[in-house]
């Protein structure tokens, strides 16, 4: 039987090995393919990011992840906008790709839409660890309340450990309080400690004199 201590291992251990093998995941390959590919792939799905939207929708698997990949590596303002749409794609492995592109990229814009989709019914968990990762990623402090209360509702214990970390990694000063309130009331000592890390980890980020005064 794992005692108090293992189990605080264990959860760090899980939130630790979510946020890093989710984020593996999410990062887009990087070797360079060559021209004649490039030309080959651009031929099936088109050359601007309207084009690629267009094949979002339909058409094979593998067509509308290549587009949901050129949108990632688009400069284009639209893209942004064309990856949220692929968040709600029937083929949940769009939507994933969509998610980790948002993410890779730190679109603050498209931090509303994820925090609504994260506690949208339907949303299956899979999902949910990638949108956790993703708003970690982007760092909006703005997600913050919206995670925070993801977290209070979460039974999940993956997602729930998963949720205190990113909140760490958000650093909304404003919810350094409902941190300490939340780890004060938890019978967890895991959760209890994944609490005041991610707490401290603000504190930390807000500077000296944030951290010596009240939240």
């Amino acid at each position: 039987m794992t005692g108090p201590g293992g189990g605080r291992v264990l959860l760090r251990g899980v939130a630790l090995a979510l946020l890093a093998g989710v984020v593996a995941h999410a990062e887009l390959p990087d070797s360079a393919k060559s021209q004649r590919e490039s030309r080959f792939q651009r031929a099936r799905v088109g050359s601007t990011p309207e084009e690629w939207a267009r094949h979002l929708d339909g058409g094979p698997a593998d067509v509308r992840l290549e587009a949901v990949k050129l949108l990632a590596e688009s400069n284009d303002p639209k893209a942004h906008e064309y990856l949220m749409q692929a968040v709600d794609n029937s083929d949940p492995r769009v939507a994933a790709a969509a998610i980790d592109a948002l993410g890779r990229l730190g679109a603050k814009d498209a931090t509303s839409f994820l925090a609504d989709r994260l506690v949208l019914a339907g949303t299956s968990a899979a999902l949910r660890q990638r949108i956790l990762v993703a708003l970690g990623r982007i760092k909006d402090p703005t997600a913050g309340r919206d995670v925070l209360s993801f977290v209070e509702a979460q039974s999940d214990p993956e997602l729930r450990s998963l949720g205190i970390g990113v909140l760490g990694e958000i650093g909304d000063d404003s919810i350094r309080g409902d941190l300490r309130g939340l780890a004060a009331r938890e019978s967890n000592p895991a959760f209890k400690t994944l609490l005041q890390d991610a707490e401290a980890k603000i504190a930390a980020r807000a500077g000296p004199a944030k951290s010596a005064g009240p939240p």
